[in-house]
């Protein structure tokens, strides 16, 4: 997991069959509130080996081995300025591991989860052109947070949601509205609830890697 050092602290994983010369469908792994770039990468098993996997870690520290990508002010509406800085700061760490990393800029792909899932769904309807699809869990997009949504750049656009119904922290009903818009906005939406919390259930996983399959096929 050999990473360079760029704007973001972040992990690497990289594909079993490496080849020289070859680019590779990513992953850039967007972790949740008071996690960090370790997380998430610890779930590439689950999905095919042929993928790259970048990890960042959230630039606002929390605590000991604790992130976030935005700081809070009110749950569930996050300050527009903030979220819009977060934007900024993923869309430069993209261009960075493009030039730096075997990416393939055609099939690179969101995967969030809770706060990294509203940095991934925000990210993905105002600058659809850089990613391929969306993997957006126990997340949900903020509506009141000003987003210039890229309308014609996001219809087809592939994206995945899945959400606890038992969450506590973020309630299905945000997933159930951020799948009504992702729907109005005509993009190619799976959307699945589980019996679950605010997690990422071995269920939930294998949808996800599923879905994935599909993308690469």
């Amino acid at each position: 997991m050999d990473s360079k050092k760029l704007s973001l602290h972040h992990f690497v994983k990289y594909p079993e069959n490496q080849s020289a010369n070859s680019n590779f469908p990513t992953i850039l792994a967007l972790h949740g509130r008071g996690s960090h770039e370790q997380d998430l990468i610890g779930l590439a098993p689950y999905f095919t080996q042929s993928l790259l996997w970048i990890s960042p870690r959230g630039p606002f520290e929390l605590g000991f081995n604790s992130y976030e990508w935005f700081q809070i002010t009110q749950i569930g509406k996050p300050d527009p300025t903030k979220l819009a800085n977060s934007l900024r700061t993923i869309d430069h760490f993209m261009e960075e591991i493009v030039e730096n990393y075997p990416v393939d800029n055609n099939k690179l792909f969101l995967f969030g989860f809770s706060q990294g899932s509203i940095v991934s769904i925000s990210y993905a309807l105002t600058r659809p052109q850089r990613v391929a699809g969306v993997m957006a869990q126990s997340g949900y997009l903020p509506h009141e947070s000003g987003l210039q949504v890229d309308e014609a750049g996001v219809k087809n656009k592939p994206f995945i949601l899945t959400h606890g119904i038992q969450d506590p922290m973020l309630p299905v009903d945000w997933a159930r509205r951020t799948r009504d818009t992702l729907q109005k906005l005509e993009t190619h939406l799976e959307y699945h609830e589980f019996k679950m919390g605010h997690a990422i259930s071995e269920e939930s996983l294998r949808t996800i890697s599923t879905w994935m399959d599909k993308q690469l096929q």
